[in-house]
């Protein structure tokens, strides 16, 4: 009995030498303790990023507009308008030494656009400040015939009427509205008139 004791004793002896070997110092009998797992620490809650602030800019006065210029009125050619008239006053000056039995007629048309010719160089002279009477510009009018002359007379008369009518509705102002209309209506009795001398010729 003392013999199974004693075997058994010495088997258990080598066992443990050789699970200490193989385990380490801890005995067989001694069980690993389990570690205590590591208690988990709440996450830090994340702080709310702050936008970086932009900077605004106080809003601008705006600047007062500066004021628009008064439109002037329309001369509409007022200087070449005098020197036209003056051109068919001078023709008709000329008509009227060949007119014959027509000469007072004639010398009253030339009347007629020598006033014309005065009344739009003194509304250039309104307009502008400049006075403008450019008679020392004038030549000779070209006229072959008298016949040729009333033609010629009659088509710059009829053109220039037709400006003053574009011009009636250009003009910036009562006054030149007023006398562009005045003439345009006596451009119109002067045109049938000297057709009525060139019917009256004959031809």
């Amino acid at each position: 009995m003392d013999e199974i004791m004693n075997s058994r004793s010495q088997s258990q002896e080598v066992f443990e030498r050789v699970w200490a070997r193989v385990m380490g110092s801890a005995a067989p009998q001694t069980a690993a303790q389990p570690q205590p797992e590591p208690v988990s620490q709440p996450a830090p809650e994340a702080q709310p990023v702050m936008a970086p602030q932009t900077m605004v800019a106080p809003p601008q006065r705006p600047h007062p507009a500066p004021p628009r210029p008064q439109p002037q009125p329309k001369t509409c050619c007022l200087r070449q308008q005098v020197l036209d008239s003056l051109e068919q006053w001078q023709l008709a000056r000329l008509l009227s030494r060949r007119a014959g039995k027509q000469s007072r007629q004639m010398s009253n048309v030339a009347a007629q656009l020598h006033q014309q010719a005065k009344q739009l160089s003194a509304a250039y002279f309104l307009q502008s400040g400049v006075r403008y009477w450019p008679v020392a510009q004038l030549t000779a009018p070209r006229m072959t015939t008298y016949v040729g002359g009333l033609r010629q007379l009659y088509q710059r008369n009829q053109a220039l009427t037709q400006e003053f009518q574009t011009c009636r509705a250009k003009a910036g102002s009562p006054d030149l509205m007023q006398l562009y209309g005045q003439l345009a209506q006596e451009g119109v009795k002067r045109a049938a008139l000297l057709r009525q001398l060139l019917e009256q010729t004959g031809m």
